[in-house]
């Protein structure tokens, strides 16, 4: 992660952070996938090598006896618009499930195998500029770098931001839409039945 995120870099610029929490049923399974689905298709891909294996920990405890489980997974990932060579989209989403355990619920007559838990969502979107250090690095950009970037190049990172920031947010409503939490716009209906379970 070092090579990622350089803190307190003042070009790397937090854009937004939000948290979600939600104690219900749900199918964590069906869950996990169509996240990590949507991401893939708005074009995330994994830093180290653009695939989608963007997964850095994921980490699963069962508590005995119970059975309950607890998990964390941390996805590290990136976009780089235009195949720019000076700025790129981070975002880091956190999972932290707890006292996840397997139930059963009817729906229409029919037995459903799913999960009840607490699972909160972290996400952190990060714009950094000058990702590949070619200005701080180089002999003469050096000295022209702050320059650069807070008058010249300021008015088109400001519109990466701003987009970095709607991406951001699109991953948050498609979150609330698969848990059918309450978002301040009307969603579409997903492809898979409320909470993952099948329609």
């Amino acid at each position: 992660m070092a090579r990622l995120f350089r803190p307190g870099d003042k070009r790397d610029i937090v854009v937004t952070k939000w948290e979600l929490e939600y104690v219900d049923v749900f199918h964590f399974k069906n869950f996990y996938k169509a996240t990590h689905d949507f991401l893939e298709q708005e074009g995330w891909v994994d830093p180290e090598d653009d695939g989608i294996n963007w997964e850095y920990l994921y980490f699963e405890r069962v508590i005995p006896p119970s059975g309950i489980k607890e998990h964390r997974t941390w996805w590290r990932m990136q976009i780089v618009p235009n195949n720019s060579s000076y700025v790129r989209y981070l975002m880091k989403v956190e999972y932290r499930g707890l006292y996840m355990q397997p139930i059963e619920v009817m729906l229409d007559g029919k037995k459903y195998k799913t999960w009840k838990g607490d699972i909160t969502i972290y996400c952190e979107a990060i714009l950094q500029l000058d990702y590949q250090n070619k200005w701080k690095k180089h002999w003469f950009l050096k000295h022209f770098d702050e320059f650069f970037r807070n008058r010249i190049y300021k008015p088109y990172w400001e519109a990466h931001k701003l987009e970095l920031y709607k991406k951001s947010y699109q991953f948050n409503r498609e979150v609330k839409k698969f848990l059918q939490m309450k978002s301040p716009m009307k969603e579409p209906t997903t492809f898979r039945g409320p909470k993952g379970i099948p329609t």
